[in-house]
């Protein structure tokens, strides 16, 4: 299967590697605008092929490669510009086109413009948080099937808790998002992270042991 992944942040990380599960042997092809993520997306995905494109030229794109894209996914983060692709893939005849929401909130948006696959990352997130108690736990929200890894849930309850956690993400940078306190979601940015907020966090299973040991928390 050739795919598309449109986007090079967080949650194009995410599409990516649940392609490569899905379809070890497929081409994915990667498109972003920056040249910084452009090279972050080859040195974490090198089985990737990445384009540096800019937003106007997209479409073109997949109208010249429509008879050879099998799926395209549209993960920037930019929810117009999702719509956007989304829309002028289907009118191009793409097989599978998907589209991740950034804010939940425009998931009418989408649905009204008929886009028929619509991931919303957020809708699982109250039931999840409800799940995190004590004082410091980890929980795993989802496993990836490839690697040991996957994405965890911490519940931020003190200012220290909270300062290895940002150091943590931003020494290896890894794809997060933050859920405040009444479960709304937070801009992806380490200084938006606050105490009583749970952070969602992709990463390998080693990281998580050696972070844990260095809080003095417990893995459940």
């Amino acid at each position: 299967m050739r795919s598309i992944v449109i986007g090079g942040g967080h949650l194009a990380y995410f599409t990516i590697t649940t392609l490569r599960e899905i379809d070890p042997e497929g081409k994915i092809v990667v498109i972003e605008f920056t040249s910084e993520k452009v090279e972050m997306v080859k040195k974490t995905f090198p089985y990737t092929e990445t384009l540096l494109s800019s937003i106007d030229k997209v479409e073109e794109y997949i109208t010249s490669n429509r008879s050879l894209i099998d799926a395209l996914v549209s993960a920037t983060e930019s929810d117009a510009l999702n719509l956007k692709y989304a829309k002028h893939s289907i009118i191009n005849e793409i097989p599978i086109v998907i589209t991740v929401l950034n804010n939940p909130l425009n998931e009418p948006i989408f649905i009204k413009e008929k886009i028929k696959y619509i991931i919303n990352p957020y809708k699982t997130i109250g039931p999840k948080v409800k799940e995190i108690v004590n004082k410091f736990r980890v929980n795993k929200i989802y496993e990836f099937s490839r690697f040991d890894g996957g994405i965890y849930a911490f519940k931020i309850e003190n200012a220290e808790t909270l300062h290895k956690i940002r150091s943590f993400i931003l020494k290896k940078d890894l794809p997060f998002f933050t859920v405040s306190i009444d479960n709304k979601i937070k801009s992806s940015t380490l200084e938006n992270i606050e105490l009583g907020d749970t952070v969602y966090v992709a990463c390998s299973d080693k990281d998580i042991k050696d972070l844990l040991e260095k809080i003095g928390g417990e893995k459940k």
